[in-house]
């Protein structure tokens, strides 16, 4: 992690930790932010970006995505001052290749435009690479998702094709995929540190 993150607790069996950057506060979520994730996924124009996420979004879908995440990492995409819930990011498992990982973030749209999800997916991203011990990062989006793909490029991932895929809210959709290994990702934070 880079010198700005900083871990605020140690790290447990089945835990994930805090990651804190210049402006946010990446955070194990709770019960508690249910309400803000529903409100902030009440919002068909960020839902139909989102693979996984149904149409209407509810207070009890919230719910029982906090409780029932075992196959990812989460994190609250929270303000470091204040801590306002802006939405959330994360690291999708994936069983077939253990050390292969999938990135997802959203923002709500009140905070669309200020880079807050580039800041997070990079927090993701250096997680996935150093607590999880990943080897690869995927990442998809929509094609009509130019912001999504933007917050892809800035963060050193690699176009790998298009296809589509099925989501909950839109159907079947055309989508891009793109991926970044760990080689990759050393060297851009190296490159990073040296300027």
């Amino acid at each position: 992690m880079t010198e700005e993150m900083t871990e605020e607790r140690s790290l447990r069996a089945g835990e994930t930790r805090t990651v804190v950057t210049p402006r946010l506060r990446l955070r194990p979520p709770i019960l508690a932010d249910a309400e803000p994730v529903a409100a902030l996924l009440d919002d068909y124009d960020v839902v139909r970006m989102l693979s996984r996420v149904p149409w209407p979004y509810t207070l009890a879908d919230a719910q029982s995505f906090i409780r029932d995440r075992s196959d990812e990492t989460v994190f609250a995409i929270c303000l470091k001052s204040g801590g306002e819930v802006l939405g959330l990011c994360g690291i999708r498992g994936n069983a077939d290749r253990p050390l292969r990982g999938e990135l997802g973030y959203w923002i709500g749209r009140p905070h669309w435009g200020n880079g807050y999800a580039t800041e997070a997916a990079h927090a993701a991203i250096d997680y996935g690479f150093t607590a999880l011990g990943l080897n690869e990062i995927s990442a998809n989006c929509r094609v009509i998702n130019e912001a999504s793909r933007r917050v892809i490029w800035k963060c050193g991932f690699r176009f790998i094709g298009s296809g589509m895929i099925d989501t909950a809210a839109s159907g079947r959709v055309a989508s891009e995929s793109f991926s970044l290994d760990r080689s990759c990702w050393r060297s851009l934070k190296s490159w990073g540190e040296a300027q």
